[in-house]
């Protein structure tokens, strides 16, 4: 009886583990994705506001090139952001 109450805590422990490393895996994603959308979201949302007060104005968007891309192991991933 011992054994088996020590092998379930060690399936939940490992049930744990994996929840810890899918969540880890979906915030990776999705900084990843904010990086490379963020500019082009504020950009819309910036004319949103404008054109609800009655202004017309297009804001400049990054598109995303080449650079984005090409390495995928973040040793870039501090790249471009802002010093205070």
């Amino acid at each position: 009886m011992k054994q088996l109450t020590n092998r379930k805590k060690s399936q939940s422990g490992q049930s744990l583990i994996e929840y810890l490393i899918l969540v880890s895996v979906m915030g990776i994603a999705t900084i990843g994705i904010v990086r490379l959308l963020g500019h082009n979201v504020k950009a819309r949302l910036t004319e949103a506001v404008w054109a609800l007060n009655g202004q017309e104005r297009k804001v400049e968007s990054e598109k995303p090139n080449e650079k984005h891309y090409q390495n995928s192991d973040l040793s870039n991933f501090f790249e471009g952001a802002q010093k205070k």
